[in-house]
């Protein structure tokens, strides 16, 4: 089945406490594959490491195939995320997340570039990432409200991406 968009799978392996800059964050980052089916989406995920597996500070994104998983991307700029932190059954939320992505069960999917996660010390960070909103009133709001409910998240904080 085609997906309304492409996809690209990635992976950052940046494990070190040390002040991350675009440089060294573009060197540890990995693209892994595309994908513009359901079926390709099925066979790189069973392949694909889950969450609970990952070591700490290392990351797997999901975003639009044209899109690139840095905030100096036009289609991220002036955007944000949405962040939430996963300490329970964080495997489950994030197929949840991805299957809602992929699936346009979202209203506001026009509006998502990519979702990621992220395992920290003590939990797991999720995070949505939008483009920039500001000339669409309410959205934000919306998003936050689609998240809570869909995904049975209570504490879901927007963070706006630093200005490049």
């Amino acid at each position: 089945m085609l997906l309304k968009s492409k996809y690209t799978f990635w992976v950052s392996t940046q494990r070190t406490q040390t002040k991350i800059d675009k440089d060294n964050y573009n060197d540890n980052l990995y693209k892994v594959c595309n994908f513009e089916t359901a079926e390709q989406f099925w066979m790189y995920y069973q392949w694909i490491a889950k969450p609970s597996t990952i070591p700490e500070g290392c990351q797997i994104l999901l975003f639009q195939e044209e899109i690139q998983p840095m905030w100096e991307d036009k289609a991220n700029q002036n955007g944000g995320r949405f962040v939430f932190r996963c300490k329970n059954n964080v495997d489950r939320v994030w197929e949840n997340i991805l299957l809602s992505y992929i699936g346009n069960q979202c209203t506001y999917n026009e509006f998502i570039c990519g979702v990621v996660v992220n395992q920290k010390r003590s939990f797991t960070q999720v995070s949505i990432w939008v483009k920039d909103m500001s000339s669409y009133q309410n959205q934000e709001d919306k998003i936050t409200q689609w998240v809570k409910e869909m995904f049975g998240i209570n504490e879901l904080e927007f963070v706006q991406h630093p200005k490049s």
